[in-house]
């Protein structure tokens, strides 16, 4: 548990609504790996689509080809591969986005 407890957790810092799509930012985290971002249209994220990034300098991420007028619910975590393992901090809060038309 001593590693998770260095791994930091990331909230997001704003997200706007795109055509079909949106734009999710967050605040960079040296100490991570990368960072993994979750979306779903259900608020439980039932079944949901996730988008990894690789980098820790990334700060955005446009997520593309959505149902249009259609809300989403997005939150994103850290994580830090130890060793060839991927360890993962706890999920953000969720906000809500409607995608545009």
């Amino acid at each position: 548990t001593s590693t998770l407890s260095k791994i930091p957790t990331v909230s997001i810092s704003s997200i706007a609504s795109k055509s079909k799509g949106f734009t999710v930012k967050w605040s960079k985290k040296t100490a991570a790996t990368g960072y993994q971002i979750q979306y779903s249209t259900s608020s439980k994220f039932s079944s949901p689509k996730s988008v990894s990034i690789s980098k820790n300098t990334t700060v955005s991420k446009t997520v593309s080809s959505l149902k249009a007028k259609k809300k989403y619910y997005v939150r994103i975590r850290t994580y830090k591969t130890i060793e060839g393992k991927k360890y993962y901090s706890s999920w953000s809060s969720s906000k809500a986005v409607t995608t545009r038309k």
